[in-house]
Formats: C-alpha cells, sequence, structure tokens
C-alpha cells in the first residue's frame, strides 16, 4: 500500500535503536526524508547508515541530540528545515520517569520528569507547528507506554507525566484542526527491543526468576499470545503520518495486543 509519504520529512526523537528506529525505517521505506536524533552517538550512526541503504544518504539527517534540552530541539528543528526545507511529520518519544513511592518525591525529581516528558513533547511542538501551518499540512504523533492507561506500582510520575501529555496534546489537536494538522498518541505495550530486554532481566534477577518464565507470564495475559515487534509499531506510524489517517486526531491508538482492553 503506497501511503502517499513521498517527499514527506519527518524528525523521529529517540530513533537510534528499538522502536523510534523502527519509525525511521518505516518511513524511509514509504519515501519520506528522516531526521533522526538521539542521544547514543554510535547507536544513532549505525541507524543513519541502515536509512541511507533503504533511501538514500540525501534523504538522512542524523544529528546528536538530548530532547530534555531545548536548544537541541531548536537546533534539531532548524537544521532539519535548513537541509529539507519543510517539516511534515514529527514524532515525539515520551520517556519513562524515575520509579518509586509517589509521595516520597522531591519537588527536583517531580520537575525533572516533567522537563523530560511533557514539556520536551511541547517544545518540539511548538517548534514545528509553525512550519506544519505555513504548508497546511502535518502530523504529531507521541509515543507513549501502558503507564498512560493504568496505574503501575511506583511509577506515579510516569503516569501522570503521561497523562499531562494526553490532556495536553488532545486540547492541541482542536486548535491545529482547521489547519489540516492532526495530533494522536499511539500507546504501545510490551515490544522487542533491547530496552524490553534490559527490563526483563532485571526484573528477573529482583524476583530470582528466569527470563523465559517471566515472559510466559506475560504473554498468557496478552491475548494475541506473544510480544508485539518494533516494526508494527512503526508501520502503525507510518499509516497515521499519512493522508490516509486524515480524519483521526485528538485520540489515542493502542497497540498492546489487546492486554489492557479492560480497562481502556
Amino acid at each position: 500500500m503506497d501511503l502517499g509519504l513521498k517527499d514527506k520529512v519527518a524528525i523521529i526523537g529517540g530513533s537510534s535503536r528499538g522502536i523510534g528506529r523502527a519509525i525511521a525505517i518505516a518511513l524511509a521505506k514509504e519515501g519520506a526524508s528522516v531526521t533522526i536524533c538521539a542521544r547514543n552517538e554510535p547507536a544513532l550512526r549505525n541507524t543513519e547508515i541502515e536509512l541511507a541503504r533503504i533511501a538514500s544518504q540525501h534523504h538522512v539527517l542524523a544529528i546528536p541530540a538530548d530532547l530534555s534540552v531545548e536548544r537541541d530541539i531548536r537546533r534539531v528543528v532548524r537544521d532539519t528545515f535548513n537541509r529539507f526545507d519543510q517539516v511534515g511529520i514529527l514524532v515525539s518519544h515520551v520517556g519513562s520517569a524515575e520509579i518509586g513511592p509517589s509521595v516520597e518525591f522531591e519537588d527536583e525529581t517531580i520537575l525533572k520528569a516533567f522537563e523530560a516528558n511533557l514539556l520536551s513533547s511541547v517544545r518540539l511542538a511548538r517548534e514545528v507547528i509553525p512550519h506544519m501551518k505555513q504548508q497546511h499540512w502535518g502530523r504529531i504523533i507521541n509515543l507513549l507506554s501502558p503507564e498512560s492507561l493504568h496505574a503501575v506500582k511506583e511509577s506515579g510520575l510516569s503516569q501522570s507525566t503521561q497523562m499531562a501529555v494526553m490532556g495536553y496534546f488532545k486540547t492541541l489537536a482542536n486548535e491545529l484542526g482547521p489547519f489540516n494538522i492532526t495530533v494522536n498518541n499511539i500507546i504501545s505495550g510490551d515490544i522487542d527491543t533491547e530496552q524490553f530486554s534490559a527490563r526483563l532481566e532485571s526484573q528477573a534477577f529482583e524476583s530470582d526468576t528466569d527470563p523465559e518464565t517471566l515472559v510466559e507470564d506475560m504473554i498468557s495475559n496478552i491475548p494475541v499470545g506473544r510480544i508485539g515487534k518494533p516494526e508494527e509499531i512503526g508501520d502503525l506510524v507510518a499509516f497515521m503520518a499519512s493522508d490516509r489517517s486524515g480524519f483521526v486526531t485528538g485520540t489515542s491508538v493502542v497497540a498492546d495486543g489487546g492486554a489492557f482492553q479492560g480497562i481502556k
């Protein structure tokens, strides 16, 4: 299926590995030019090489950056526009936050979480929206985790910051609709990435359980009977970034194999 993304330009946050990398690959395969950015420069360069093989070096821009830092956000958007003369798609990867009893967090820790999650997404959107308005077309997509759907033990900061993202961007969708700019979230469940494997190893160590047993327990709660693939999120983002999803805005699409269907 041709999604009509040829000659569109996308900025993808946290795109050196895992889901972000899969999204960049999916968009590049559809003919979009992509700016990838992350703090891990070696991994970023490896992804840049892979994308150049799919499309060409001319259609890929790799920028080492920390998107929790405002000046880095401005640099990423500025350099993207200078390279490609437009910005039409923004994919923001909202990160996790420090875990622990919610009542014990100091103000500094809370502010840091909101800076990294809510403010980074808001600042990215603020920088790209003028370009989207000028061309009367745009797609803003935030990637969220299951903590945005339900309470997880000692994940109050992650849940509160992600729910703040959902509220802010729902209102933004109303404001940007007249400019043919859609704003949506994608909430992904357990996806087979390096980060997922590292979390699994940590949980296995803490609970003195082997990782295979933990995976089996997870899968038992997923109706489709498996862990998700990064490519499935990449393909979903490519669809949400296309004109075929132009009537979808201000909502959250859940890709979790049915794991949380009872609490949506």
